[in-house]
C-alpha cells in the first residue's frame, strides 16, 4: 500500500510538471515562434500515462474516496480538454477556446492531489482517517 501511494505521489508530480511544461511549449510556439505545435501536442498525449498510473495506484494504495473522486475528475477534465475540445476548432471555436482554461483546472486539481498524496505519504495514515482539507481552528 505504501509503495502504491508513493508511486501515485510521484506520477501526480510528473503530471503537474507536465502541465507546466505544456504552457512553456505553447509559449515557445505562440510567443517565441521557436517550436512547432508538435511538441505541445506530443507532450499532451504523453500526459495520459501518469493519469492512467494514478487511476490504478489510487485503488492499490487504498486512497481516500475524495482523492479517488478528484482523480477521476482530473482524468475526465483531461479527456475533455485533450481529446474533445481541441478537435472542435472548426465546428465550435468558442468551445475549443476552453482548451487552455481547462489546463488551469488540470493544474489546480493536480496540485490538490499532490498535496493530499504528500500528506498521506508523509504521515502514513490509513485511507479512512485522512482529511483532504485541513482542519479549521475554532473561530476561523
Amino acid at each position: 500500500m505504501k509503495v502504491s501511494r508513493m508511486i501515485y505521489w510521484i506520477v501526480a508530480w510528473l503530471f503537474v510538471a507536465g502541465v507546466a511544461a505544456q504552457v512553456f511549449f505553447a509559449g515557445m510556439a505562440v510567443v517565441a515562434h521557436r517550436w512547432s505545435w508538435e511538441n505541445h501536442a506530443s507532450l499532451g498525449h504523453i500526459l495520459a500515462a501518469p493519469l492512467l498510473v494514478m487511476l490504478v495506484t489510487m485503488y492499490l494504495g487504498k486512497l481516500p474516496g475524495q482523492m479517488k473522486r478528484l482523480t477521476w475528475l482530473l482524468f475526465a477534465v483531461y479527456l475533455l480538454q485533450a481529446d474533445v475540445l481541441i478537435f472542435l476548432r472548426a465546428s465550435a471555436p468558442v468551445l475549443s477556446a476552453l482548451h487552455p482554461v481547462l489546463a488551469l483546472v488540470d493544474f489546480a486539481l493536480g496540485l490538490t492531489l499532490v498535496r493530499a498524496a504528500t500528506a498521506l505519504v508523509r504521515a502514513g495514515e490509513t485511507a479512512q482517517s485522512f482529511p483532504l482539507q485541513p482542519e479549521s481552528n475554532p473561530g476561523d
